[in-house]
């Protein structure tokens, strides 16, 4: 029983080999996040991940394998996401069945944006539909937004969707209550291993955050000359990404209250809880540097060409980045215009709550000629006055017919198209091109 139990485990190793050979050829960026996921173990519960790694069952790993080595390459993929979005130590308060759900439909969702051979195309229409409907009801596909859209589902639409994208096992996520209970956070569940849930944390969070640099550098050196066009087909087909590499590029260092576990030394900590009865010798920081958008304008052309549906189509994929953890300050300086040949509406968002109002009642205001000029020169202004102290970005929204203005402004810009399709007009050489692809 031992030897065929070792044989087993032998063979499923050898093909997760193989998928993450597989998985670094079609996705070359994720190949540090495939070669640190790479190195999980076997148990006999089914296939799953702890937060620190994979866990596999090596049956069916093989099962999978034989299946189609496809089947099991978009399952490593699946858990990597998971790791890589520390799914397991988040949700806190969540209900655990809600959580897992949002987290395996986020997962999925990244999936079948990729470009990767030989996974589901085109994608099957149970996930398709989903998506549809998310994107009518306005959800951005953000797992705490996903979490808070799915608590309102039926028992038995939970369990469609369940069948639909759940590829793993996420009960060792668990701490108590089974999957009806609220999450609690996963560092209570083992307070012994504590450091070693930090590490598992740190290198999983390193990887993520150098992962848009290392799309960059690969679309350089495979696009050689040719890199423009190879930039517009990884834009359209991953957005979320390419804009929240946008996004950070001008992002500035601050403060924010909150818990600073990086700083912790965690040594004096449990020194002093050993030797001393409820006595703290350290403290973590009551504040953490962060690095996160500050001060930033969008611009949206509301001329006869761009209609109020493509404005909605852009502010619904710029709101699912703009909500996701982390990117703005707690109180931000947004500042949205709408223009065709000259500002029709200014609004400044300090606030989430500010954002979503003004999502909730935006009107579409314009419909004349095209001319950007209007907005730089009220950039120009804000920068003056003291309003955009600290412009770095602005981000406007078009289908190109305009007239642009003749010098580059101090600040970079990106004039963001719906798709190739409906790009009527060429951006100067000193501003950005993305497309959105819808």
């Amino acid at each position: 029983m031992e030897e065929r139990k070792k044989r087993t485990e032998e063979t499923a190793r050898e093909a997760l080999r193989m998928a993450e050979r597989n998985l670094r050829r079609k996705l070359p960026y994720l190949s540090e996040a495939f070669a640190l996921a790479g190195s999980g173990r076997f148990d006999g519960g089914p296939s799953g991940t702890d937060g620190e790694g994979p866990v596999w069952n090596a049956r069916e790993v093989c099962a999978l394998f034989l299946s189609a080595s496809e089947t099991l390459e978009r399952r490593f993929l699946h858990m990597t996401l998971h790791l890589l979005c520390l799914h397991a130590y988040r949700g806190a308060g969540v209900r655990a069945r809600i959580w897992d759900l949002a987290c395996d439909l986020a997962a999925e969702y990244r999936i079948d944006r990729m470009d990767a051979e030989g996974f589901e195309r085109p994608i099957p229409a149970e996930r398709s539909r989903v998506y549809r409907k998310l994107r009518e009801e306005g959800v951005p596909f953000a797992e705490r937004r996903l979490a808070e859209w799915l608590s309102a589902r039926s028992g038995e639409e939970l369990a469609e969707l369940e069948t639909a994208f759940r590829k793993d096992s996420h009960d060792r996520w668990r701490q108590t209550g089974g999957e009806d209970g609220p999450r609690t956070e996963l560092w209570r569940n083992e307070p012994e291993r504590l450091e070693e849930r930090l590490a598992a944390v740190h290198r999983w969070r390193t990887v993520f955050e150098g992962i848009p640099l290392r799309r960059e550098e690969h679309r350089r050196q495979k696009g050689g000359s040719v890199g423009d066009a190879q930039e517009q087909v990884q834009i359209e087909r991953e957005r979320d990404y390419d804009f929240r590499q946008f996004l950070k590029r001008f992002a500035v260092q601050g403060e924010e209250l909150g818990i600073d576990l990086d700083s912790f030394d965690y040594i004096p900590y449990d020194y002093g809880r050993r030797l001393y009865d409820r006595l703290l010798l350290l403290e973590p920081l009551e504040y953490r540097d962060v690095t996160r958008l500050q001060d930033f304008m969008i611009a949206i052309d509301t001329s006869g060409s761009c209609s109020g549906e493509t404005v909605r189509l852009f502010l619904e994929q710029t709101w699912e980045i703009l909500n996701e953890e982390g990117n703005f300050f707690r109180r931000m300086n947004l500042h949205i215009v709408q223009c065709d040949c000259v500002v029709q509406e200014h609004v400044r968002i300090a606030c989430e709550e500010d954002w979503k109002e003004y999502l909730s009642h935006i009107r579409v205001k314009g419909g004349g000629d095209t001319d950007f000029t209007p907005v730089f020169r009220l950039a120009g202004r804000l920068r003056e006055s003291g309003e955009l102290p600290d412009l770095r970005g602005l981000l406007y929204f078009t289908d190109g017919d305009g007239i642009y203005p003749s010098c580059r402004p101090p600040y970079e810009t990106a004039f963001v198209f719906l798709n190739r399709e409906g790009r009527k007009g060429e951006p100067p050489d000193w501003a950005l091109t993305l497309e959105l692809g819808i």
